[in-house]
């Protein structure tokens, strides 16, 4: 057992050592930006109203199939606006649809067993837009996994 300077030495270098370790976050977040336009949309657009059932890809695919499942959310996301469109007048413009599509894009994907959009199960908004949010907080909570886009 270390005593006197060399003791105190020790203690105060170890302590140095853990303050100096970098902080890790809870969450990456990288996609933040686009869960919130995916929170902000699902609580604006008259969800009830709206009498489409869309594509909707599992929770699932996240693993092996991300860029083809952004892709579909991307594309029901578009129907989802046109939609609105439809049954009032929708003044802002969403952009969701192109920055999933820009997500999207940037993955990587080489497994031929991914399913198209088409071939998905069909939900109703409010489902769509809960598993949309759950899938970007799977992409926000993995590491590695944030892509830069515009």
């Amino acid at each position: 057992m270390l005593t006197g300077r060399r003791g105190l030495a020790s203690v105060c270098l170890c302590f140095f050592c853990l303050l100096t370790l970098p902080q890790q976050p809870a969450a990456l977040n990288c996609y933040r930006d686009i869960l919130h336009r995916v929170k902000t949309l699902s609580k604006v657009a008259p969800l009830n109203s709206l009498d489409c059932m869309l594509y909707t890809p599992a929770i699932d695919d996240y693993e092996n199939c991300s860029k083809s499942a952004l892709k579909c959310f991307a594309a029901e996301v578009t129907v989802i606006i046109q939609e609105w469109k439809t049954i009032e007048k929708v003044n802002r413009k969403w952009d969701l649809d192109e920055k999933l599509a820009e997500v999207a894009d940037l993955l990587n994907q080489t497994n031929p067993e991914c399913l198209q959009c088409e071939q998905l199960k069909e939900e109703n908004a409010k489902d769509f837009f809960r598993v949309l949010e759950t899938f970007i907080q799977l992409m926000n909570s993995a590491p590695g996994d944030c892509k830069s886009y515009s």
